[in-house]
């Protein structure tokens, strides 16, 4: 495969995706291949593992392929692939990687002003939502619910309108099918515990008004979606 020449703007994922269903349509791959490994694609098409993640994953709620985790990326029958969603570049989701990062850098400073401003009856409103997480972390819509709605408190403690909105605009994004594709793919108990423990240090930084722990919490919960992200098999 050569090297991909990209043109300016649009998001690079997109592109990936766009260039690799053309290859699957004119044959270079075929149904029931096996795509060249993540690390091999991005070397190939000098972009970062994150962008072929994101793309791989583009393709695959288009139906080109399938991924099995810890196997392979398998090219999947042509009649299986959603021709009418019309050309993956008209698509405009952003991938699940800059929204973390963005999530990072606003809700890092959602959790550092709710540190210095949150009232005594905003902090019991976000615990309840830790303990709503703890008793329900088997019921996932209820548990997924009690922690948009921890995340939204803390925005609303610090105190700025603006900051909120952004805050729901980014959980917003993660409506977005490509974000649904990836996150299922983690979706296990450990992982919703070990987000009630985020959660946990989190308020407790900002329960003892410290603003930069608080906000180095908040980043490091976030730090290990990322993780996750990263760490797939595909």
């Amino acid at each position: 495969m050569s090297v991909l020449e990209l043109p300016s703007g649009g998001r690079r994922y997109l592109q990936i995706a766009q260039h690799l269903a053309d290859s699957i349509n004119s044959g270079v791959f075929k149904t029931g291949d096996r795509l060249p490994p993540e690390r091999e694609l991005a070397a190939t098409l000098e972009v970062s593992r994150t962008t072929v993640r994101e793309a791989l994953l583009a393709l695959e709620i288009m139906r080109f392929v399938e991924i099995r985790l810890g196997a392979g990326v398998f090219v999947l029958p042509e009649n299986m692939r959603e021709r009418d969603r019309g050309d993956l570049l008209a698509v405009e989701e952003v991938g699940p990687w800059e929204v973390l990062e963005a999530r990072r850098v606003v809700e890092g400073e959602s959790a550092f002003r709710a540190a210095q401003r949150a009232t005594e009856d905003q902090l019991a409103a976000i615990f309840d939502c830790i303990e709503r997480m703890e008793a329900r972390v088997d019921d996932i819509p209820r548990f997924d619910r009690a922690d948009v709605e921890f995340h939204m408190l803390i925005a609303r403690a610090a105190g700025n309108s603006v900051i909120e909105s952004y805050v729901a605009h980014l959980w917003k994004m993660r409506e977005s099918s490509l974000w649904d594709r990836w996150y299922d793919k983690t979706r296990h108990p450990a992982n919703r515990r070990r987000s009630i423990e985020d959660h946990k240090a989190i308020y407790k930084a900002m329960r003892r008004r410290l603003p930069e722990v608080a906000r180095t919490a908040m980043c490091a919960h976030i730090d290990v979606l990322a993780e996750r992200f990263f760490d797939l098999s595909l």
